[in-house]
């Protein structure tokens, strides 16, 4: 049985200029998570998330949720696909 995962990797490049803490730091949609659903990119989804991990990698984002302060982007495309429009109070 293959696994597909949906969602987006965002990235904050502002933070490295200003701080993390600072009004233009904000979070900004890098790459979709399609691109690892073609051929069941398991190595990449036990890479990062440590799913179907038969390869021992030590997942860089495991178990971390939907944060609560997402991108619009990405809090758009998650109510695309059935998540609440806003995000407040989900665990991230």
């Amino acid at each position: 049985m293959s696994t597909d995962i949906s969602g987006m990797i965002e990235c904050r490049s502002g933070a490295r200029l200003w701080g993390p803490d600072d009004e233009d730091s904000v979070w900004e949609v890098g790459i979709d998570l399609f691109l690892l659903n073609r051929g069941n990119a398991y190595d990449g989804l036990a890479c990062l998330f440590g799913i179907r991990n038969s390869y021992g990698f030590r997942p860089l984002a495991e178990d971390r949720g939907f944060p609560n302060d997402a991108s619009a982007g990405l809090q758009g495309e998650f109510a695309g696909y059935g998540g609440p429009r806003t995000c407040t109070g989900l665990p991230g």
